[in-house]
C-alpha cells in the first residue's frame, strides 16, 4: 500500500538516505522546521513501514567469507510455510518473492563455503516444497545502497537526479 508522503517526508527520507545517523536537529535546521516535527515524522515513517533504519555491513570485513544469492523455486502450496521458516534463519539478510523460473530470491551471509553448503543442502533442501536452488556466490560487492527517493516526485515535479 502506497503512503501519501509530502515534500517534508520525502526530504527527511533523503537526509536519512545520505546519512542514517544524521541528527534530527541537523535535519530540522536544513529543512527549516522544528526538531519535534522531524522526530514525529521519522517516528511515523518507521511506524508505517515506509522506512527502516539499519546498518549495512560488508560481510567479508566481518569474517563472513561466503555471501551468496540463492534463487529458489518453491511449490506454491508450500510457499508461505517455506518463506516463514527461511526468513527466521540467521543467515538470511534479504528475501523477496519474484516472478519467472524462481519465485523466491534470498541473500545470505555465511562464514565459509562449508557453512553455505550446510545451509543449502542440510537445512534448505530439507524443507518440504523446495524444488530447486541455484546458488550464486558473491565474489565482490560493488554497491550496497537503498537510495530510492530520487525516483519520487514531489508535488508534480520531475524526479530529482543525484
Amino acid at each position: 500500500m502506497k503512503h501519501d508522503l509530502d515534500a517534508l517526508d520525502i526530504n527527511i527520507l533523503r537526509h536519512l538516505e545520505e546519512d542514517g545517523r544524521r541528527s534530527y536537529s541537523e535535519m530540522a535546521e536544513a529543512l527549516g522546521v522544528a526538531v519535534s516535527t522531524v522526530s514525529a515524522r521519522v517516528a511515523k515513517l518507521i511506524e508505517t513501514d515506509v522506512v527502516s533504519i539499519f546498518a549495512a555491513i560488508n560481510p567479508q570485513k566481518m569474517g563472513l567469507e561466503a555471501p551468496a544469492t540463492l534463487l529458489m523455486s518453491i511449490e506454491p502450496r508450500h510457499f508461505d510455510q517455506v518463506v516463514a521458516t527461511i526468513v527466521s534463519l540467521p543467515e538470511i539478510v534479504y528475501a523477496s518473492m519474484t516472478t519467472g523460473r524462481y519465485n523466491l530470491v534470498i541473500d545470505v551471509f555465511c562464514r565459509d563455503a562449508q557453512h553455505l553448503a550446510e545451509l543449502v543442502t542440510g537445512r534448505l533442501y530439507a524443507l518440504e516444497g523446495i524444488r530447486d536452488i541455484d546458488v550464486e556466490y558473491q565474489l565482490e560487492r560493488f554497491k550496497v545502497d537503498s537510495r530510492s527517493t530520487a525516483l519520487i516526485e514531489i508535488e508534480g515535479s520531475a524526479p530529482s537526479e543525484k
